[in-house]
C-alpha cells in the first residue's frame, strides 16, 4: 500500500511539474517547493533548463544592464524612475560580479535614467543622454520628460564614469549604435524641452572624444529605435521602438545608408501597428544577416498585443519580412538573448501595457525556424527589465517596473538545458588580440570533440533594446592542443571591440567564455 501511494504521489508531482514547465498551470496555486524540486531534476533540466532566484537582492533599480569585458555586469538606475530620488539628486549605479555575487556602488554624476549606450573598441561603454526633468501629467499641456546632453565613458578597468564632450542635442530615450569605423551614431530621443527630435543625428569619435552634428544624416525615428549594423555597413531599422513618436511617422522598417542618407524600405511586416515594446535581434550567426522581431503592443498604453514574430533576410536585394512562428501568446517587453549554441532565448514580457506579466520562456532554433518550450521563470519581467548572457553560459534577468510603479529587485538566472548535457569543453588559453581576417589559436580540452567556435559580443540593453549582441561563426581547424580560428574580414560583421569566445562540442555543449579583443 505504501509503494502504491508513493507511485501515485510521484505521478501527481511529475504531472504538476510538466504543467508548470509548459506554462499551462501558472494561474493555479502550485507549491513552490515542489515546482523547484521537479524543475531541478536532472532529466527535466536537461530538456528545459532551470531558473534560480539569487538569495541576495539587487540593491539598485536596473534600468540599464551591460556586460563588461571583466565579466562583471554594470547595472544603471540613475534616479530609477523615482521622482523623489530625482529631486534629491540621488543617482545610482552598481557593478554586480556574478562569480562572487558582490555588488559595488559606483559614483554616478548625472541622472543617467533612460540614456543610450554602446560599446567602444577599447571596451569602454559610451553612455549619453539622460533625464533633465520628470514628466508632469497635471500640467496643461502635459509635460514630458526632458533630455540631457551629458555624455560619459564607463571604464571597466577603473570602474568609473569618465566625462567626455557633451551631445549636441539633449536626448532622452535615444539609441546609440556602433559603426564600421568604430565611431558611434546617436539617433532619436526627447530634447531639453521634452519634444521628439526631428531626425537630428550626431556621431561620436572615440579618438577625439567629441560629438559631431550630422545634418546630412537627418532621419526621424521614434524613441529607442532598434538599429543594427549590417554586413555592408548600412543600419537596419527593424521597426521596434519603445514609446514616443508619431503613430504614423518614422515607423517604416528599412535599411539606412549613411553614405548618402538614402533609406530602402522593408515591407511585409504583419501587424505593423503593433511594434512598440517589441524586441528585435540579429539571429545567429550574424553572417546569415537575418533579423527577427518578436511581439509588441499598440502605440502608447494600448492593451493590444501580438503573438507575431517576423524574420527578414538582409542579404536579399529587396529584403521583405516573412512571418516566423508565433509566440505562445501576445507579449510586450519580451527579453531576447542569443545563446552560444546558436539558439535564442525568449523570456518574460507582459500581456498588457506594464501589466499582466507572463511567466514563460521559449528557445528559438534558427536552423529549423521553430520554438521549443523552456522552463518557466518565477519572476515577472515587463517595463524596465533586462536579460543578458553571462560568460558562463547562463542568462541573468533584472528589473521590472509595472504600472503600479513598483520595482522588481530580484535577480533570476536561467541555466539553459545545455548545461545539463554532461561535461563542458574548456578553453585553457590562446590569443587575446585578434585581427579581422586573421588566424589565431585557442587551446582547448579534447580538441577532437570540438565542433564550433564563435564570438559573442556582450549585451548592453535597456527598454528591450539591445543592438549590441551578435554571434559570429568562426572557421576552425583542429590542432593538437585546440583549434585554429579565423575571424571574418568584415567590420560590418565583426565591429572592433571585446568579445566572448566560445567553443562547443559535438553535443552542442558550450565552454565558458574566453575574452578576446578584435582590433580595428
Amino acid at each position: 500500500m505504501k509503494l502504491l501511494r508513493n507511485r501515485r504521489l510521484n505521478y501527481t508531482l511529475a504531472t504538476l511539474a510538466i504543467l508548470v514547465i509548459n506554462g499551462n498551470a501558472l494561474a493555479e496555486p502550485v507549491n513552490a517547493k515542489l515546482q523547484h524540486y521537479y524543475t531541478h531534476r536532472p532529466e527535466v533540466a536537461a530538456q528545459y533548463g532551470q531558473w534560480d532566484v539569487l538569495s541576495s537582492k539587487n540593491p539598485v533599480r536596473s534600468i540599464h544592464a551591460a556586460l563588461l569585458k571583466t565579466g562583471k555586469v554594470l547595472l544603471i538606475a540613475g534616479s530609477g524612475n523615482d521622482q523623489k530620488s530625482f529631486d534629491g539628486g540621488t543617482f545610482r549605479t552598481v557593478i554586480w560580479d556574478p562569480k562572487t555575487n558582490d555588488f559595488t556602488e559606483v559614483p554616478t554624476p548625472w541622472d543617467v535614467f533612460c540614456a543610450g549606450h554602446a560599446f567602444l573598441a577599447n571596451g569602454n561603454l559610451l553612455v549619453a543622454g539622460g533625464t533633465a526633468a520628470y514628466e508632469d501629467l497635471t500640467a496643461s499641456p502635459k509635460k514630458d520628460y526632458y533630455g540631457l546632453k551629458d555624455s560619459y565613458e564607463f571604464n571597466p578597468d577603473t570602474e568609473r564614469y569618465e566625462k567626455v564632450d557633451p551631445l549636441n542635442y539633449a536626448r532622452w530615450y535615444p539609441t546609440l549604435v556602433g559603426l564600421t569605423d568604430g565611431k558611434i551614431l546617436a539617433s532619436s530621443g526627447l530634447d531639453e524641452k521634452g519634444k521628439l527630435l526631428n531626425g537630428q543625428t550626431e556621431i561620436y569619435d572615440p579618438t577625439t572624444k567629441q560629438w559631431t552634428d550630422r545634418p546630412d544624416l537627418n532621419r526621424y525615428l521614434p524613441t529607442y529605435p532598434a538599429l543594427f549594423l549590417t554586413g555592408d555597413g548600412r543600419l537596419f531599422y527593424s521597426g521596434s521602438t519603445d514609446g514616443y513618436g508619431s503613430p504614423e511617422l518614422g515607423r517604416q522598417p528599412g535599411l539606412w545608408n549613411l553614405a548618402d542618407n538614402s533609406f530602402q524600405n522593408v515591407y511585409g511586416l504583419r501587424d505593423p501597428d503593433v511594434v512598440e515594446t517589441s524586441s528585435s535581434v540579429l539571429l545567429p550567426p550574424v553572417q546569415s544577416q537575418k533579423v527577427m522581431l518578436l511581439g509588441g503592443g499598440g502605440v502608447g498604453d494600448s492593451s493590444v498585443t501580438t503573438r507575431r514574430t517576423a524574420i527578414v533576410d538582409l542579404k536579399q536585394a529587396n529584403p521583405t519580412y516573412q512571418d516566423g512562428p508565433d509566440l505562445q501568446q501576445g507579449l510586450r517587453y519580451p527579453g531576447v538573448v542569443v545563446l552560444p549554441d546558436d539558439t535564442v532565448l525568449q523570456t518574460g514580457g507582459s500581456a498588457d501595457y506594464r501589466d499582466k506579466d507572463v511567466l514563460q520562456a521559449s528557445i528559438y532554433h534558427p536552423d529549423t525556424n521553430t520554438f521549443t518550450k523552456a522552463a518557466s521563470p518565477t519572476v515577472g519581467r515587463d517595463y524596465h527589465s533586462e536579460a543578458i548572457l553571462l560568460p558562463d553560459g547562463r542568462v541573468a534577468t533584472f528589473g521590472s517596473n509595472p504600472i503600479d510603479n513598483s520595482f522588481e529587485m530580484r535577480i533570476e538566472i536561467y541555466s539553459p538545458a545545455y548545461l545539463f548535457y554532461g561535461s563542458r569543453p574548456v578553453i585553457h588559453g590562446g590569443s587575446t588580440e585578434l585581427n579581422r581576417g586573421g588566424t589565431s589559436s585557442l587551446k582547448t580540452s579534447n580538441p577532437a570533440d570540438i565542433k564550433t567556435a564563435k564570438l559573442l559580443r556582450p549585451s548592453a540593453v535597456t527598454h528591450v533594446t539591445d543592438v549590441e549582441q551578435r554571434s559570429i561563426d568562426l572557421a576552425i581547424t583542429k590542432t593538437a592542443d585546440g583549434v585554429s580560428i579565423t575571424v571574418p574580414d568584415n567590420a560590418g560583421i565583426v565591429p572592433a571591440g571585446w568579445y566572448m569566445a566560445f567553443v562547443t562540442n559535438t553535443k552542442n555543449v558550450p565552454s565558458e567564455a574566453y575574452w578576446v579583443h578584435i582590433n580595428d
